[in-house]
């Protein structure tokens, strides 16, 4: 990992039976809710609200780099990074490995997260509490 990651959550989950593929293998969108999931706790752990009237960020871009099929049964570690903070956005990284075996990784994440008004749909700059948690 680079230095200019930090480490803000690590999670485990089961893979879970239906996840599998007609390949034998899990499916590639399973991989990412995963990571959306993961994500979402560290919003949730962030006490984020998402209502109308309200801020938080949103999914601006993601990509996938698939490394392994994993297979039935396999429990997993979930790593999540952030980066520092820019005007609006900042980044996200996500690791998924094997929990029994840190070698045997699946898949890894790059996320950009934009900070956006949730009523009007648009970025708007980061507030001043999540720029220090950030950078923290």
């Amino acid at each position: 990992m680079n230095e200019q990651r930090k480490l803000v959550r690590t999670d485990r989950m089961t893979m879970r039976w239906g996840e599998m593929d007609a390949l034998g293998h899990m499916n590639n969108v399973a991989y990412l809710r995963y990571f959306e999931e993961v994500r979402i706790a560290w919003f949730k752990s962030l006490e984020l609200e998402y209502t109308v009237g309200s801020e938080g960020p949103i999914l601006g871009t993601i990509t996938c780099k698939y490394l392994k099929p994993a297979v039935y049964p396999v429990e997993f570690e979930i790593t999540s990074y952030i980066g520092k903070p820019g005007k609006s956005s900042f980044f996200m990284w996500h690791e998924l490995y094997n929990a029994n075996d840190p070698t045997e990784r699946f898949a890894e994440v790059e996320a950009k997260m934009v900070w956006i008004d949730i009523g009007a749909g648009r970025s708007r700059p980061m507030p001043d509490w999540l720029r220090e948690k950030l950078q923290g």
